[in-house]
């Protein structure tokens, strides 16, 4: 009974947010609808976790630059120029005169303070706040301009100083600390970009209207951009062929080439992703803690045979913490082989056999058997883990796959609230892995959701994220990302390749490693198409 009643609603907003979509395109048709399998829980900037949120939240505010393409040069956003001290301990951000807070105050330089402090501040606990632990103090020079003071020299200063948008301080000077992540801002942004939040509508959509008063003249040329929640991959991929929804990102592997074939309206941008799919174990539950069963566990699981399953081929096997599309990856990492019978002798030799000829392995009178959890909605995550259930079955390890709404999904994994978890993010744009390996970024601080802890890694991360010389750098983090490897706390797998689908009626299109709605205040629509 439940389980009809569920479905029976979850037709209901699938009607609805139709309804909504159609009758948005009469009512104007200048509209991009965007179709996403999660609803995001806040768009609070301090809040956000998921990159499809994160992508929302920066149509709503501003940085103070615009990172581009090439994940080391910046244009003009908030600040219309900067510069450095003459030492190199400084950064100055003149900021533009003519930005406003979607209540009509004026952004100050007094904005980018606060914003700062809140961003280091531990009862906050941004998830990114590792970035700024070299930004010793924000000065106010005058209202429009920012100076940033650092302990010491080192690669990514400018890149740190701009992670994170510039939030209104006069909206939240007044709001304890510890209630910052919950303030009204999550639901009722204030912010100063292209876009503002129109309407949301739980569990249906989120709607964004042009910021009339955004700095730049004629911009954004879209004028709403719609975000419709479908959890389900397949449905979103039946609207899409449709019209219903005029973007959607992570489009399968597998569907490519008939959307190609039988919707030459759709076009399909494939480029090089900033993801990676891995499976992660929890290192503080047994037997996880055991580097030698996670190494026998990885051994077990047929790696190239699910890319080619589940991304069809359209992707590369992930073999390093550091993204391959990266400076600093280390190239030479030889992956663990596959290899079920190294698998099963080194179970073996840790005490685990099939004492009872059932067919699972045992250990002091338990059963070698664990839950697997990832989020429905996608395809290609659940197919990851039944193909992992299939693979360690094979060695006599049994899986639990348990598939979870994505909210509960990640509330779950960043409570550390599993055994293991089929999992993807997106790769910052710098090699800098503090946020994701350092002991120090077990969350709430980070997401080192494994909880692995190596004080001689925690060494090499922060050596290497101060050295000037791109040569140490480099090999100082290769020693780092080797050494993580060889612990497998991952199991990595997969670097897929991006493909996102955008019908034609748009044009100006930039989808990239950034985001797939990089540059939209510039996409173009209909008669303003060549």
């Amino acid at each position: 009974m439940g389980s009809n009643r569920r479905t029976a609603a979850g037709i209901a907003c699938l009607v609805s947010a139709l309804t909504f979509s159609v009758a948005a395109r009469a009512a104007g048709g200048n509209v991009l609808t965007v179709g996403l399998l999660s609803e995001p829980a806040s768009l609070n900037p301090l809040a956000v976790t998921a990159t499809e949120t994160r992508d929302i939240v920066e149509l709503l505010y501003l940085k103070l630059l615009e990172e581009q393409p090439d994940f080391v040069t910046f244009q003009p956003q908030l600040a219309r120029s900067w510069e450095y001290s003459a030492d190199s301990l400084s950064i100055t951000f003149h900021l533009r005169d003519d930005v406003r807070w979607t209540d009509g105050t004026p952004v100050t330089a007094e904005d980018v303070r606060f914003t700062w402090q809140l961003e280091v501040d531990t009862v906050v606990a941004w998830t990114s706040a590792h970035l700024k632990a070299h930004i010793r103090d924000v000065e106010v020079r005058d209202p429009l301009t920012a100076i940033f003071h650092f302990d010491e020299r080192y690669p990514y200063q400018l890149m740190d100083a701009n992670d994170g948008v510039i939030l209104p301080g006069h909206i939240l000077a007044g709001a304890p600390r510890a209630d910052i992540k919950t303030h009204f801002i999550g639901r009722r942004p204030v912010g100063n970009g292209p876009y503002r939040l129109a309407r949301w509508e739980p569990a249906r959509y989120i709607e964004l209207g042009r910021n009339p008063d955004y700095h730049e003249a004629g911009m954004p040329r879209v004028e709403r951009v719609v975000f419709e929640f479908v959890p389900d991959m397949v449905t979103l991929m039946t609207r899409l062929k449709k019209g219903e929804i005029d973007l959607l990102e992570s489009v399968p592997s597998d569907q490519v080439r008939p959307l190609q074939e039988a919707y030459p309206e759709v076009r399909v941008y494939t480029y090089p992703s900033r993801g990676m799919t891995f499976v992660g174990w929890n290192v503080e539950r047994a037997p996880f803690a055991d580097r030698e069963i996670r190494r026998a566990l990885t051994m077990a699981i047929d790696r190239k045979e699910i890319i080619e399953t589940v991304w069809a081929g359209n992707g590369m096997e992930c073999r390093s913490p550091v993204h391959a599309i990266l400076w600093a990856f280390d190239d030479a990492i030889e992956p663990l082989p596959h290899d079920p019978d190294a698998a099963r002798a080194a179970l073996d030799r840790l005490g685990w056999s099939d004492s009872d000829g059932d067919g699972v392995r045992d250990r002091d009178g338990k059963p070698f058997e664990f839950e697997l959890i990832t989020n429905y909605g996608s395809q290609q995550r659940v197919d990851v883990a039944t193909m992992v259930e299939a693979d360690l079955r094979k060695i006599g390890v049994i899986v639990r796959i348990r598939t979870l709404e994505f909210g509960t999904f990640i509330d779950r994994v960043m409570s550390a609230e599993f055994d293991a978890c089929v999992l993807g993010w997106k790769t910052a744009t710098k090699p800098d892995i503090t946020g994701q390996w350092h002991s120090g970024s077990v969350p709430p601080n980070g997401y080192n959701i494994s909880h692995y802890r190596n004080p001689l890694v925690d060494d090499l991360i922060a050596r290497a994220a101060a050295a000037l010389d791109q040569g140490e750098a480099r090999a100082l983090w290769s020693s780092a990302q080797r050494i993580i490897y060889e612990d497998q706390p991952f199991t990595f797998i997969a670097i897929p390749y991006e493909v996102t689908a955008v019908r034609d009626r748009f044009c100006n299109v930039q989808p990239n490693a950034i985001s797939a709605l990089y540059h939209l205040r510039e996409w173009r629509l209909g008669a303003d198409c060549p």
